[in-house]
């Protein structure tokens, strides 16, 4: 999911006004190439909690570089659902879904078809470079751009990179008793998938880098589930995964101190979807055009 309001003081997320129209046409553009629908848009119902939200949320309203994202003036109600919204909510623009499967299955059926895709163990043994290219066994490049997750602080190119694993659980649901067609925030988010069958998520662990489920994070989402939505639904499948997620919740990108044609895109922590297509953009710019990157997102930042 990607939301340009975020947080409890409903602020634009870091980069919006510069992100979005991006993403928008990245994404529009990625359906076209790839024959695939990968962005699904729709308003996201997000309640208030208490007074005070309501408060901070008017606030919001009176100020223009607001509106485009925001469009009541008075708080709403979502009707003919039992959703828990006793002060109401309000309704937040340009929020989106991607189908990150059909995007991945879509993208590396394309990558066959074209004969640049290798499914294998990397081995960084066999990475040689100097000063012009990077060499892969029988591959031979000007750049090499690593993209692994959490585990890019274990790549010798990057080790001072600060990024750990922020792991994140999530249920998949069936009800006939919700919205189709609009996003629900609340005390978790609730995300139409199609076909009666929602996303609800999610959680956060620091100290557990497995990428199992576990009874605690299915418990709490339950928990806030029922604190949400009081309707029937049925779990169909409890999911988890690791987020990359840097030190100062900013993304790191750039070229490795050890060698510049050795690269990395990392850190894109909660919000890859939102953050990726901008600043994969930004570092094939600056590798291939010589252009500035970002200082707050510069990989220089921590070397």
């Amino acid at each position: 999911m990607m939301n340009p309001i975020t947080g409890r003081k409903y602020v634009k997320t870091w980069q919006a006004d510069t992100l979005w129209p991006f993403l928008e046409d990245h994404y529009r553009l990625l359906e076209k190439d790839l024959s695939e629908p990968i962005i699904h848009a729709y308003p996201l119902f997000k309640v208030l909690p208490d007074i005070d939200s309501l408060n901070t949320w008017q606030m919001r309203l009176g100020d223009a570089a607001y509106h485009k994202y925001l469009q009541d003036n008075q708080p709403s109600s979502l009707e003919g659902i039992d959703l828990v919204q006793p002060h109401g909510g309000f309704y937040i623009n340009k929020a989106y879904r991607v189908d990150g499967l059909a995007l991945l299955d879509a993208s590396v059926r394309r990558w066959v078809a074209k004969g640049c895709y290798q499914k294998e163990v990397f081995d960084l043994s066999e990475l040689t470079y100097d000063g012009t290219s990077v060499r892969y066994r029988s591959i031979r490049a000007k750049h090499i751009v690593f993209c692994q997750g959490h585990t890019i602080s274990s790549n010798p190119f990057f080790l001072d990179i600060p990024v750990s694993a922020n792991k994140g659980e999530a249920l998949i649901i069936e009800s006939k008793s919700l919205p189709k067609d609009i996003i629900i925030g609340h005390q978790v988010n609730i995300v139409p998938l199609g076909n009666d069958r929602y996303w609800v998520g999610s959680t956060y662990a620091w100290e557990d880098e497995t990428i199992a489920p576990t009874a605690a994070g299915k418990e709490g989402l339950l928990d806030r589930l029922a604190k949400s939505f009081q309707g029937e639904y049925l779990v169909l499948d409890h999911l988890a995964g690791l987020r990359p997620a840097s030190k100062d919740r900013r993304p790191i990108i750039g070229r490795s101190p050890k060698s510049a044609q050795v690269a990395c895109l990392a850190g894109m922590g909660t919000k890859g979807y939102s953050l990726s297509p901008y600043f994969a953009d930004m570092l094939l710019d600056a590798l291939f055009n010589q252009k500035d990157i970002l200082p707050e997102v510069n990989l220089a930042r921590f070397v």
